[in-house]
This record gives structure tokens, C-alpha cells and sequence, in this order.
């Protein structure tokens, strides 16, 4: 059902950022949340039950209700932050994705039960996200945290600190700087 495909301008109507503009994949059927302009990267659904590991699809490309009460919202921010931080990296320091490859990240939303972090994964060339714990913490999509977990995939390939003691204090140290560069660069006043 995927042969046909193109991309396409839908709406995020983000937790964190507010309504902004999402790259989206144009299926048979609607919608789904790819995004070809930028390497393909896409979002799914790490939650367990009904839809887990599916990628999110949508049939009239407008994704969540600014709000945790639908659980899209969230794929939404993880959707928003990868592509900003895409465009930072490509308009800043002129690189073509994490691996300057021009290929996409997935990101992995509703990971965990009451998991209040996010984490980037070589395995899977993966950002993934947890819900928070429900008090304190919120889901763990926003801007900064993205640019923070993609920085980590960049570090990776360019500087190669190895995440232990005072090489894994620089990686961390890096990944908080181009999180926050991020977001300035963003300039998003919702946020």
C-alpha cells in the first residue's frame, strides 16, 4: 500500500511547540508520519498493546490536539523536533543528517510505563521517548531534548567521545549546547 508515496504539508498540533508544520508521507489511504524531505525519518508508536512498533498514519494529516489526551500529540513533537533539528544541522553547520548520510532517524514515542527520560540508540538509529512519571515530568519530546538526543547520534560520528568519565562529561556537555542551539534556532515562541 506504500508503493505510491509522496510528501506532503500536514499540521502537528504539538504538547510543547503548538501548531506547527510537519513534513508527512502521502499514502494509499491518507497519511503517515515520514518524512521524505528529510531523509525519511519517522515516528512511531513504542507503546505495548494495539498499534505497538507501527508507524503513525492519519487520514486527513492533521496529528494530535495539543494535548497528552490524545496520545498523537506526542508523536507530534518527537515529528516537529527531529525535522528542526534536521534544518539546524543542514542550514548551520551545512550537515545532511545525524550521519551527514542524508538519511532519517526514527523516533520511538510512549516508550516505558512512567519512563521520565529519552535516549538515543545506535542499534537503532533511534531517538525514544518516555511519558515522563505523570507528576513531575511530562512526556519527554520537547524541542531541546530531541536536539539533545540527535547531538548525541551527531557526536557520535563526527567526535567519537566515548561515553565514560570525563569524554562521556563532553558528549553529555555537547548534546545540552546543540539541544539549546536548537531551540533558539527554532525560535518558537510557544516554547
Amino acid at each position: 500500500s506504500n508503493r505510491e508515496s509522496a510528501a506532503a504539508n500536514g499540521t502537528g498540533k504539538t504538547l510543547y511547540s503548538g501548531n506547527v508544520a510537519l513534513g508527512t508521507n502521502s499514502v494509499t489511504g491518507g497519511f503517515e508520519l515520514r518524512d521524505p524531505s528529510r531523509g525519511g525519518g519517522y515516528t512511531i508508536n513504542a507503546a505495548t498493546g494495539i498499534g505497538s512498533g507501527q508507524i503513525y498514519k492519519d487520514t486527513d494529516n492533521t496529528w494530535g490536539n495539543n494535548a497528552a489526551s490524545d496520545p498523537v500529540s506526542t508523536a507530534a513533537d518527537a515529528q516537529f523536533g527531529v525535522a528542526t533539528t534536521w534544518d539546524y544541522y543542514k542550514q548551520v553547520h551545512g550537515r545532511s543528517g545525524i550521519a551527514n548520510d542524508g538519511k532519517g532517524a526514527a523516533s520511538r514515542v510512549h516508550y516505558g510505563r512512567k519512563y521520565a527520560n529519552a535516549f538515543w540508540s545506535e542499534e537503532c538509529y533511534c531517538i525514544t521517548y518516555g511519558d515522563g512519571d505523570g507528576r513531575i515530568y511530562g512526556p519527554m519530546v520537547n524541542l531541546d531534548i530531541t536536539g539533545h538526543e540527535i547531538s548525541h547520534g551527531v557526536t557520535n560520528r563526527t567526535a567519537g567521545l566515548l561515553y565514560s568519565g570525563e569524554s562521556g562529561g563532553l558528549n553529555e556537555a555537547t548534546s545540552d549546547i546543540f539541544g539549546t542551539m536548537v531551540e533558539f534556532y527554532a525560535d518558537n515562541a510557544t516554547d
